[in-house]
C-alpha cells in the first residue's frame, strides 16, 4: 500500500485513510513501520508519527495520537491520559563506534586515538541518562569526561558517528541495528549498569475503537514480537 510522506516542522509523518494514530521516537521507526507492516497484511489501516519525544507528547496532549510507544518511565511523567501499557521489550544500551575505528571493550575509550565521543543530553535523553550512568559505574567518566561531545538525542549520535565527526558514541542497540551498515560496530554494555529501560506502548484514551485495540494485541504477538527483537527490543 502506498503511504505518503507529510513533513510538519522536524516531524515525519506517515498518513493514509487509517482510524489508528501511533506515535513514537523516531529511533524506533523502522521497527515500528515494520510491525505496521505486518498488521496492515489484515486489511486494517495505520497512521504513525515520528519525532522527538516532547514534539510526541505534545501532539498526544492536542488528542491527535491513540498509541504512545516509548520508555514507560517518561511515559508515566508525561501527564498523558494513559489507559494501559502493552509492553514491548526493553532498551539497551551500546557503545557504538565509528567506520575506521574499533572498540573492543569500554575501556578502549580512554585510548588516545579515541578523541570524542557523543552521548545523548543526560536528564532529557533516556540514553543519555543511561549513558552517564554506565560510565560511572564503570569509573569511566572522569577518564573520558574531556571527550564527551553532549548532543540532543540518540538520532543526532548516529548523525556524528555516520560523518566520522566522532570516534565513538552511546546509543541504543535499537538504532545501531537500524544503522549497522554505516558504523564500525558496536559494543552491548553491561546491563547492570543503568536502570532498566522498559519500552512500552501507551494507550491513550483516544484508543476508542476496535482497530486499536486490535493493534493493542497484535504486538504481542509471536509475529510482532519477532520483529521487536530483531530490532534490539
Amino acid at each position: 500500500m502506498m503511504k505518503k510522506l507529510l513533513l510538519l516542522g522536524v516531524l515525519g509523518v506517515f498518513l493514509n485513510a487509517g482510524e489508528v494514530k501511533i506515535a513514537t521516537a523516531a529511533g524506533y521507526k523502522k521497527p515500528v513501520m515494520e510491525v505496521i507492516a505486518a498488521f496492515e497484511e489484515s486489511g486494517e489501516k495505520m497512521e504513525a508519527l515520528f519525532g522527538n519525544m516532547q514534539q510526541v507528547i505534545t501532539q498526544a496532549k492536542n488528542g491527535k495520537i491513540d498509541i504512545v510507544i516509548g520508555d514507560k518511565t517518561y511515559l508515566d511523567k508525561s501527564r498523558l491520559p494513559i489507559l494501559s501499557y502493552q509492553a514491548i521489550g526493553r532498551g539497551k544500551v551500546v557503545l557504538a563506534y565509528a567506520k575506521e575505528r574499533r572498540l573492543e571493550r569500554a575501556e578502549d575509550l580512554t585510548k588516545e586515538e579515541i578523541r570524542k565521543v557523543a552521548i545523548p543530553q543526560p536528564g532529557k535523553a533516556i540514553y543519555g541518562t543511561a549513558g552517564e550512568a554506565f560510565l560511572r559505574h564503570t569509573h569511566l567518566y572522569e577518564k573520558i569526561e574531556a571527550k564527551l561531545y553532549i548532543v540532543a538525542k540518540v538520532p543526532q549520535v548516529v548523525a556524528y558517528l555516520v560523518t566520522g565527526e566522532v570516534d565513538a558514541g552511546i546509543i541504543n542497540l535499537t538504532a545501531a541495528l537500524s544503522n549497522k551498515e554505516k558504523l564500525g560496530g558496536y559494543i552491548l554494555v553491561d546491563e547492570e549498569s543503568y536502570a532498566p529501560i522498559e519500552i512500552t506502548a501507551a494507550k491513550l484514551e483516544n484508543c476508542q475503537n476496535e482497530s486499536c485495540e486490535a493493534f493493542l494485541k497484535f504486538m504481542a504477538t509471536p509475529k510482532a514480537q519477532e520483529i521487536f527483537r530483531k530490532y534490539g527490543l
